[in-house]
């Protein structure tokens, strides 16, 4: 089972978002901590990026409220996570989801394609009311959908853990 630190940077996002943590599978194990860890920062030229803080530890989640130009809500890779709130994320349920999104990145899983890999992770049912929800003209990019494609990435990345 992967480990992380899970770092919010003030108290208030915290006291916020930590009661919420539960929607996250078991799988993942947190130490909940308020502070900062030592971050980086990605290439400041790149607007996607610039100002973007980015953990160095290893196993570290960093979750932040600044202000920042970069574009990016979140990144994560080789067991690292940061995951950015902004003044317009009122849901906090999401906002979990964006912390689960990219720690399954962090433990190199394929966060961003639920819809390329739709026949892999949806039951029949799921197949149907898929294409119902896309009739409707329905966003697919809603927690319905991204809560059974992380339970199912998490799921696989389980499988491949106990396989080891």
């Amino acid at each position: 089972m992967p480990h992380f630190d899970l770092f919010f940077k003030t108290e208030d996002l915290r006291r916020r978002l930590e009661p919420h943590l539960g929607l996250i599978p078991p799988f993942f194990q947190f130490t909940v901590r308020t502070g900062t860890p030592e971050v980086r920062y990605f290439d400041q030229k790149d607007p996607m990026w610039k100002g973007f803080p980015f953990p160095v530890p290893e196993g570290a989640v960093y979750v932040f409220d600044d202000d920042i130009p970069a574009r990016a809500l979140g990144g994560g890779m080789h067991m690292r996570a940061s995951v950015r709130v902004t003044r317009a994320d009122r849901d906090d349920e999401a906002l979990v989801l964006r912390i689960w999104h990219e720690i399954l990145h962090a433990i190199g899983q394929p966060a961003d394609d639920m819809v390329k890999r739709a026949g892999e992770w949806q039951s029949i049912s799921d197949k149907v009311v898929w294409a119902a929800w896309q009739s409707l003209s329905r966003p697919l990019d809603a927690p319905f959908w991204h809560r059974k494609f992380y339970a199912w990435l998490t799921e696989r990345a389980a499988s491949v853990a106990g396989g080891r």
